[in-house]
């Protein structure tokens, strides 16, 4: 491997590694919610049996956007690996 092909591996390992690394502290959830649900109930509704429950508009990065920018990040750093090889002339 010459120099720009370990450039390019690095950077692309790094940009998988930080990609996880957020997916994973975000929940480590397999599908992408755009809402979550919050239990707004009280002690006094527990206590008459109730149930207080809201949907919150709320972002949470799932596997399945996550998988797909990992697979982009996949080709091209071996599309550009594979760019980036030495050319060697063959000689006669």
């Amino acid at each position: 491997m010459n120099r720009k092909q370990k450039y390019v591996l690095i950077t692309g390992l790094l940009i998988i590694a930080v990609a996880l690394i957020f997916w994973f502290t975000q929940g480590a959830e397999i599908l992408t919610k755009t809402q979550v649900i919050v239990d707004n109930t009280t002690d006094l509704d527990r206590m008459l049996g109730v149930e207080n429950k809201q949907y919150v508009d709320r972002f949470v990065l799932g596997l399945d956007y996550t998988g797909g920018f990992l697979a982009a990040v996949t080709a091209v750093s071996g599309i550009l690996i594979y760019i980036f090889r030495n050319k060697r002339k063959k000689t006669i």
